[in-house]
Formats: C-alpha cells, structure tokens, sequence
C-alpha cells in the first residue's frame, strides 16, 4: 500500500508539470503586427519582413476567394524636398492617381485544433519593375494586415530606405 501512495504522488507531479508546460497563447481577435527589418536587392527588388500575432487565427483567405481584398497592403511613402514624407498619389500637378499601393493575399494559415492564436513572419516580396518611383531617393513604407474577419491590425512604418540614384 505504501508502494501505490509513492507511485501516485509521483504521477501526480509529473501531471501537475505536464499540464503546467501546456500555455495557451492569449492575442486580441485583432491583428498586430510590428516591421522587422527591409532588404534591397538593387532597385528592382526587395523584401519586408513583418512580425504578426492574431488571437483568433483568421489569417489569410480561403481556396477559393477571389473577391476579397488584399489582407497585407504597403503604403508607398517618398521623403518630399521639404523632408517630410508623403504618399505617392499624383503624377503631376494635372493628373491624380490612386495612392501607390502594394497589395498581397496571404494563403489562410489558420491552425487546426482547439487553441486558435498564431504568431509568426510575413515576408512580401516586391519584385516588379520600378519598386521605387523615379526621382525619389529616399522612401518608407506603412503596412497594415487585415483578418477574415474585417479586422485591421496596427500600422506600422518601415524604416527609412534610401535608394541609389
């Protein structure tokens, strides 16, 4: 009998550490993203590492949606003659355009089982010609996420990039 108490305090702890180690990570239903760091490969090519955590899991769209927008958009920002920056939305002074965005569609990345939260990286890659505006010697970026849900995350705002002329 004395033998059954020692093997059932033993289980008992070795449950108690078990159950302990298991964490559920805890995140807002909202996205929430922070800019890691930006790599140029010249003037034709570059990539933007951002670091994200999601409560609810709801990153990235379902096979098969093609109406949605896209879930991860950079805002093109150029550094002005009077040094403040300033989205790219007009081609002269006659003619007005949208604001340069660049947009991308994450593959849904939701997790299986019962604990739903994710973190992670996401690296956009820019790869078409010109990724910089012509002119413009020194540009940022401001990137926001959106879940399935409609939900926005924070904005954040790369470093300065200064591009060579």
């Amino acid at each position: 009998m004395k033998h059954f108490k020692y093997v059932f305090v033993i289980l008992a702890v070795i449950s108690l550490f078990a159950v302990s180690c298991i964490k559920e990570k805890s995140f807002p239903p909202e996205p929430k993203i922070e800019f890691l760091n930006y790599t140029t490969y010249g003037s034709d090519s570059a990539d933007c590492v951002i670091s994200f955590k999601d409560g609810d899991g709801d990153i990235g769209l379902l096979e098969g949606d093609a109406v949605s927008e896209d879930d991860l958009k950079m805002k093109y920002l150029y550094k002005d003659t009077d040094g403040i920056f300033k989205p790219y939305d007009a081609i002269d002074s006659t003619a007005v355009m949208d604001t340069l965005f660049y947009g991308y569609r994450i593959k849904d990345i939701t997790p299986t089982g019962q604990y739903k939260s994710l973190e992670g990286q996401i690296k956009a890659k820019l790869r078409s010609l010109p990724i910089y505006v012509p002119g413009h010697t020194t540009v940022k970026f401001e990137i926001r996420l959106r879940d399935r849900a409609g939900n926005w995350s924070n904005t954040v705002i790369t470093n300065e990039i200064h591009i060579a002329p």
